[in-house]
């Protein structure tokens, strides 16, 4: 398996402490080592030539007592170090600190700052050695503090993913030994609980990955990041098998867990929508519909605005999804959006949908069964031919593979009802075929699947919408 480490790991695994601006050091009359510091005050003005700079070494030479500027030399360095990724600022800012503390033993400014540095030596790779300081810092740092900094194995965690990839040589069980590690450096620390069920979920492990997620919320209950993992977790092991409304437990533990995660985050667009399709997954349309309004107004775009109108037409509110789906137009929403023609489809206007689809296409070069289907139905109903896409259709999965051969004639309606085992399959069995029927003719057998379709309880389905048109329309 490849690993991939995004930017936004990188960025997290990065930010090792929440301290915002450097912490003044008090001064106390301990003697420097004046020509010792003033061969690193020359470097300092090599590597930063500014005038702050220049002023604190200024401050340092007329009086040598005084290690406040120390302190502020080594911080501007660790922060410039860190941000340009500077390794000899970085060790210049390590001189300084150290100096620092051996004066003021326990500082927590001046061991938070050394701690950075550390922390950043061990994720870049600079040294060896970084992993024991860093670990050492750590131990003698407030335990109140531990929550706001990342422990020392997460940062060798982040190294240890770029050596993976840079070798091409993955070990996934020593991405998880390295994260137990920081779990027991930070009991109160979310970021490796996350990290280890991300690991344990990807390798389908789900039951590990909720039970890492829980461990970790008995000792963290303010962490909305780590709710929402236990409900995406829950999402993901609904979906295992390609439909998530076999598993409903599944579905509503996930939708109590974006729950408890939305106190502590209400601004999250993204935790709004999760939630309001767990809502609409349960069969809770308003409750649904409060979320993704909700979501809406927290940032109007277009992908916001085009998924709430979908929400308002499987549902059938076709004036409402319609208005909304113009202004996500008007804010550069495509024509050739999957969400455009099925929205017109919901709603029977097979003119507009026909139009929709058409841009659709002309945007694709690979299609599915299902887009062979729609072509099909919607020529159909518009009265056009139908596109020629059968033969850059692609198929993923054995049910797939059978719609396809029963759509074109190569299997029987009785055929395929033996491939359809969950309720997504026979969703689309029951649709599927109660259109063939009911372009054939058979009205009663058609309306009789159509229902059928229904009453599977696939939600989100866009069988669903249809087969409620076509049994008010035949």
């Amino acid at each position: 398996m490849k690993y991939v480490v995004t930017l936004v790991l990188l960025m997290l695994l990065a930010s090792c402490t929440t301290q915002k601006k450097a912490e003044r050091v008090a001064s106390v009359l301990v003697p420097v080592n004046e020509h010792k510091m003033s061969s690193h005050f020359q470097e300092s003005r090599k590597l930063n030539n500014s005038d702050t700079v220049s002023q604190l070494i200024q401050t340092a030479q007329q009086d040598p007592s005084n290690s406040e500027p120390l302190y502020s030399l080594g911080y501007l360095h660790m922060q410039n170090g860190i941000r340009s990724k500077n390794p000899q600022e970085i060790q210049l800012a390590e001189t300084y600190l150290t100096e620092v503390i051996k004066q003021f033993p326990g500082n927590s400014a001046v061991l938070k700052a050394l701690y950075n540095i550390h922390y950043d030596n061990i994720l870049r790779g600079r040294d060896e050695t970084a992993f024991e300081k860093a670990k050492v810092v750590f131990m003698q740092l407030p335990e109140s503090s531990h929550a706001d900094i990342n422990p020392p194995s997460l940062a060798k965690f982040g190294a240890l993913i770029v050596q993976q990839e840079k070798d091409r040589q993955p070990n996934r069980q020593a991405l998880r030994e390295v994260l137990l590690d920081a779990i027991h450096e930070s009991p109160t620390t979310d970021i490796p609980y996350i990290q280890l069920a991300r690991l344990y979920r990807e390798d389908r492990y789900f039951a590990l990955a909720i039970a890492t997620l829980k461990s970790g919320a008995e000792n963290i209950s303010n962490s909305a990041e780590l709710y929402q993992a236990i409900a995406d977790t829950y999402t993901k092991r609904a979906d295992v098998n390609g439909c998530s409304y076999e598993h409903t437990t599944d579905i509503r533990k996930a939708g109590k867990y974006y729950q408890l995660a939305m106190p502590l985050n209400p601004e999250n667009q993204a935790l709004h929508f999760a939630l309001s399709q767990s809502f609409f997954d349960q069969n809770l349309k308003q409750l649904g519909l409060n979320e993704a309004k909700i979501a809406l107004d927290i940032k109007a775009s277009k992908e916001s605005i085009s998924l709430n109108a979908q929400n308002l037409s499987s549902l059938g509110y076709h004036n409402e999804a319609l208005a909304l789906l113009q202004q996500a137009v008007g804010q550069g929403y495509s024509l050739s959006d999957v969400g455009y023609h099925e929205i017109y489809m919901n709603k029977g206007d097979w003119k507009n949908a026909a139009a929709g689809f058409s841009n659709y296409v002309k945007s694709r070069e690979k299609f599915s069964v299902y887009d062979l289907i729609k072509s099909d139905l919607i020529a159909q109903q518009a009265q056009l031919q139908p596109w020629p896409i059968s033969k850059k259709v692609s198929v993923n999965t054995p049910w797939e593979q059978a719609l396809f051969n029963y759509w074109g004639a190569r299997m029987s309606a009785d055929d395929l009802k033996k491939q359809a085992h969950t309720s997504c399959e026979k969703t689309e069995y029951y649709f599927y075929t109660g259109y063939k029927d009911l372009i054939g003719g058979n009205k009663t057998l058609a309306n009789t699947k159509f229902t059928a379709a229904i009453n599977q309880n696939t939600y989100r389905f866009i069988e669903r919408p249809l087969a409620r048109y076509f049994l008010g329309n035949n």
